[in-house]
Parts: C-alpha cells; structure tokens; sequence
C-alpha cells in the first residue's frame, strides 16, 4: 500500500472527521481506529510481512503524484475518495502485484492489474441515507492534490504496519 505526504494525509484525516461530524461513520472510527489513509495495490487473505517487504523492496520507487477529483461508491456501502490513474500509480500497482504474486494467499480479484480501482476508502457499509449526507461533505473536499510517497505492508485487522524501508537516495 501506499500513504500519502503528511499534508495530504492531513486533509483526508479531516474529510473523515468532518464525516463523523455529521454522524457518518468514516475509516478514522473503524474497527481498531487505526486506520491511515492509504491507497492498497493488492488485498489477499495473507500476505507475510517480511518476505512481501523483501521481494518489492521500496514503495514507491519514486514519489507518485496523487490527483483525486472525484468520490465513487462500492457495492456494500463503501464510500471511496476516486484516485486519478496516473501511469506511475498503475505502473506501481502492476510492479507491486507481479513482485508478491507467489506470496498472496487468496488474493482479492479486483486489485489485481487491470481490474483495479485506486482509491482511498472513506467509510464502511454506510446506509443510502449516510452516503447522501456523506457526498456534499466529501465533494466540498475536492480537490485532494499531493504525493503517495512511502508505502508498506499493513495488518487490516489489527492496524499493524510495516514500512518499506527508504530508497538510498532518500537517505541523503
């Protein structure tokens, strides 16, 4: 997965809490409230940790440019901040999945390449009526600019994540 910049992570941390503001339950109060915003590149039932980090080695390979000018539901009630596809963020993705594809027990069907929406998840199984008070809030948002500019490998159940480690020449 990939996080974005502080700045950016800041405005969608406020997206959510204007959400729950509004009694729109968003990612900031899901399960084990520790949740950061993030972009997925792949979802499997299991994916272990050390040999995921290994096998990709950085995410990203360079800072990728983060555009979202829209919002999208999915089936279920699950509220999305749509991510604009760059070929950086697609290229990634499909580098991402390729690298740990052997590892992935039971991988999610639509993160795989060409099936694959990017987006940063805003609410869970949210009612008709959460969604119509939820979309004016978010498209008041829009737009979100920055950079997905680190990444790692996160536990969706616990919230435990691990970072990949930094690029040599983010070290200077």
């Amino acid at each position: 997965m990939l996080w974005p910049d502080i700045a950016t992570s800041r405005r969608i941390r406020e997206l959510w809490a204007a959400l729950e503001a509004e009694g729109v339950p968003s990612m900031a109060t899901h399960t084990h409230r520790l949740h950061r915003p993030h972009v997925s590149f792949i979802v499997a039932e299991d994916l272990p940790v050390n040999a995921s980090l290994e096998a990709v080695m950085s995410v990203p390979q360079e800072p990728i440019r983060l555009l979202v000018e829209a919002v999208g539901v999915f089936p279920g009630g699950f509220l999305y901040l749509a991510c604009v596809a760059n070929h950086a963020l697609l290229d990634e993705q499909r580098r991402v999945c390729e690298a740990v594809r052997l590892l992935a027990v039971d991988p999610w069907p639509h993160f795989e390449p060409g099936e694959w929406t990017p987006h940063i998840t805003l609410g869970w199984e949210l009612t008709n009526r959460q969604l119509a008070q939820a979309l004016p809030i978010v498209l008041g948002n829009l737009p979100i600019e920055g950079w997905l500019d680190h990444g790692g490998v996160e536990d969706g159940t616990t919230g435990e994540n691990w970072t990949f480690p930094h690029r040599a020449s983010d070290c200077n």
